[in-house]
C-alpha cells in the first residue's frame, strides 16, 4: 500500500474515509499506522547500541524522541469518518480503559501468589513508568486521569455487583455520599485552572510541563493532568482524603463479602477453582489503590503543616502547625 502527497489529488477529489492527511503533506491510509515508525526506528536503534556497544543515550535527544514517537502514536491513531479519518479524541483515555479492563481479568486468572505478585508489578510498574515519563520528558496526558476515573468506576461496579444487595440502608448512604465527594473534588481538581491575572503576581512559579506560572505552585500531579496551586489545592487535598477513604470502605466491604461467600460455600471449595473471586480480586485492587492514595495524602498533610507550602506561595511559614494550617485555608 503506497502513500501519494497532497498533490496527487485532483481538485474534485475527497479523500475517502480511511485516508488522512499528515503534517508532512502526505495522505496515509489509517493501515499504515505501523509504516515508515522512523522515531520508533531511531529510538529502537539507540537502545540497542547503548545495550550492545556501551555507547549513552544523551538526556536531551533522547527526551526528545520519546515526544517523537509519543506524538506520532497519537497522531497515527484515527478512526474511520466521511471526508477523512479523524484523530480519535482523548487517545489516552481509551487506553487507560483498556489497560485497566486487561489487568483487572489477568488478575482473576490464578490463586497462585507469584502470578499475583507480578500483576501488581506490572500494573503499578507501567503506571510509574508513564508518571515518570511525563515529568521527565515533559508532556501532558489524560492516561493517568482516565485511569483514576475508570478505576473509580470500576470499583463502583464490583460494590453494585457484590455488596450492595446484601447491605443496609445507612451504610448503602454513606457509601454514595462518600463516592459523590471523591467525583466532586476530582472533576473540580482537574477542572479548575489558573488565573491569568496572576501568572505575574508573588507566589508564581513557571512549570516546564504546562507552560506557564501556577500562583501558589505546589507541584505538578500528573494524576489530574495540570499543578496543584491555590486554584485547586484544597480540592485536590478533599479528593485525596476522599479516595483514599473510599478504597479502604470499598476493599474493607469486599473482603468481608469473600468472607461471607467463603463461609456459606467453604473456602476449599473455592480456591479449587483456581480463579480469584470477583470481590477477593476487586478488594485487593482497592486496598491496592488506598495504600498509594493514603502516601500522596500524608505527604500533603505534612508539606501543609511544616510550612513548605505556604512558603511556595510566598506566604511566612510558621513554627506552629496550626497557624501554617490557618494560613493555608484562608490563602
Amino acid at each position: 500500500m503506497c502513500s501519494k502527497s497532497a498533490m496527487d489529488l485532483e481538485e474534485d477529489e475527497e479523500m475517502n474515509c480511511c485516508e488522512y492527511l499528515r503534517e508532512d503533506g502526505e495522505v496515509r491510509h489509517v493501515l499504515q499506522c505501523f509504516c515508515e515508525c522512523n522515531d520508533l526506528d531511531s529510538l529502537a536503534d539507540d537502545c540497542i547500541k547503548c545495550c550492545c556497544e556501551g555507547q549513552r543515550l544523551q538526556g536531551p535527544a533522547l527526551r526528545e524522541k520519546l515526544r517523537r514517537v509519543c506524538w506520532s502514536c497519537a497522531e497515527r491513531f484515527r478512526m474511520p469518518w466521511p471526508g477523512g479519518a479523524v484523530e480519535v479524541p482523548w487517545p489516552g483515555a481509551w487506553a487507560a480503559l483498556l489497560v485497566l479492563w486487561a489487568l483487572r481479568r489477568l488478575l482473576e486468572l490464578s490463586t497462585w501468589l507469584p502470578w499475583v505478585a507480578g500483576w501488581l508489578l506490572l500494573g503499578f510498574g507501567h503506571l510509574l513508568l508513564i508518571h515518570l515519563m511525563c515529568l521527565a520528558l515533559p508532556m501532558r496526558s489524560e492516561y493517568l486521569v482516565a485511569w483514576v476515573f475508570f478505576s473509580i468506576m470500576g470499583l463502583y461496579g464490583d460494590y453494585s455487583r457484590e455488596v450492595w444487595p446484601n447491605q443496609a440502608l445507612g451504610p448503602r448512604v454513606a457509601s454514595h455520599l462518600l463516592l459523590l465527594e471523591v467525583v466532586v473534588t476530582f472533576g473540580a481538581s482537574v477542572a479548575l485552572k489558573p488565573k491569568k491575572d496572576e501568572e505575574l503576581s508573588a507566589g508564581s512559579f513557571p512549570c516546564r510541563i504546562c507552560g506557564r506560572s501556577i500562583h501558589g505552585r505546589d507541584h505538578h500531579c500528573v494524576w489530574i493532568n495540570q499543578c496543584v496551586g491555590t486554584h485547586n489545592h484544597r480540592s485536590f487535598l478533599l479528593f485525596l482524603l476522599g479516595l483514599t477513604l473510599l478504597s479502604w470502605s470499598y476493599a474493607r466491604m469486599l473482603l468481608m463479602e469473600f468472607a461471607r461467600r467463603a463461609r456459606l460455600e467453604g473456602l476449599g471449595t473455592i480456591w479449587q477453582k483456581q480463579r480469584v473471586p470477583p470481590p477477593l480480586e476487586g478488594a485487593v485492587y482497592a486496598a491496592a489503590g488506598g495504600i498509594f492514595t493514603m502516601v500522596l495524602l500524608l505527604a500533603q498533610v505534612v508539606s501543609i503543616s511544616t510550612g513548605l507550602t505556604n512558603q511556595r506561595r510566598g506566604l511566612i511559614r510558621s513554627r506552629n502547625w496550626i497557624q501554617n494550617w490557618i494560613l493555608w485555608i484562608r490563602n
